[in-house]
């Protein structure tokens, strides 16, 4: 649910061996920023306008995943319903319109 109307808090969280890094927007009276804890440590980026502030994120999370970092989890988790992937397929095919039709000339 968005904050008094606004940005939803959604937190990305990555990890590195005992480290742990969140990434958390927030939105500010002159735009968003990108508030960014690292060991307890918190330090904000400040942008005109979440465009900009999505962009940066993203190159962000690129350069701690080259640097080995884990993306871990996100919060909050909107999935709802059966967890599909923890159940067998069984007969179930996901990308049946890609099999080859038979050889109808035989």
């Amino acid at each position: 649910m968005p904050i008094d109307g606004g940005m939803e808090e959604c937190i990305w969280t990555f990890r590195r061996r005992s480290e742990q890094l969140s990434l958390r927007r927030e939105e500010t009276s002159n735009g968003v920023n990108l508030v960014v804890v690292d060991s307890g440590t918190s330090r904000s980026f400040a942008f005109s306008d979440v465009d900009r502030l999505i962009a940066f994120q993203s190159d962000m999370e690129a350069f701690l995943i080259r640097t080995g970092w884990t993306f871990v989890t996100f919060a909050p988790d909107r999935r709802s319903g059966r967890d599909r992937r923890q159940m067998p397929r069984m007969t179930e095919r996901r990308r049946w319109w890609t099999d080859s039709r038979p050889d109808e000339s035989v």
